[in-house]
């Protein structure tokens, strides 16, 4: 029988990691396709993140469809475009910023632990993470994909990168 979501996890309280844990910050890096957008809004809801950065212009034109594949988490998440290029001057300190990339120094997402307190950060749909931005990560770890398409739609491969943190949390905090 369907059960609705909120019904499914109102006794389980799985918000309740952040009673012990700092919310993570999602950081997406040019991305081009409102719908794209709308997910990383919808995904940063979900995982329960304190904020939605979006590095690059804010797309105008298409700000409705952003807002609109958001759902209602638009409302519910702090979320925001800019042209600060200077990832230290948007995170906390304290934070470890983590590149979700494919990249020659980067380690599997499965076998790396995750820290704690993180930033994640996505890259452009068909360039991935511009250089002088991954250079600044402080952990870039890559999804082993194992059918013949080798990549990942860059709101799904955050969804990914995110639950497996929070796993990762779980099973420490327990």
């Amino acid at each position: 029988m369907y059960l609705k979501s909120n019904d499914l996890f109102a006794d389980s309280r799985p918000e309740s990691i952040y009673d012990a844990l700092p919310r993570p910050i999602i950081m997406a890096d040019n991305l081009l396709t409102p719908d794209n957008m709308g997910a990383m809004i919808r995904l940063s809801d979900n995982i329960g993140a304190s904020e939605m950065i979006f590095l690059g212009t804010e797309p105008t034109h298409s700000l409705s469809r952003v807002r609109k594949c958001a759902a209602s988490s638009r409302d519910n998440i702090r979320w925001y475009f800019t042209q600060e290029n200077n990832l230290r001057n948007l995170i906390p300190a304290n934070k470890k910023i983590v590149a979700i990339e494919t990249a020659t120094n980067a380690t599997n997402i499965y076998s790396t632990p995750l820290p704690a307190d993180a930033a994640f950060i996505v890259g452009n749909e068909s360039r991935g993470i511009r250089e002088e931005i991954l250079n600044q990560c402080d952990l870039i770890v890559y999804i082993p994909i194992p059918g013949p398409t080798r990549s990942l739609n860059v709101s799904h491969a955050a969804a990914v990168a995110l639950f497996e943190w929070y796993r990762q949390q779980l099973k420490i905090d327990n």
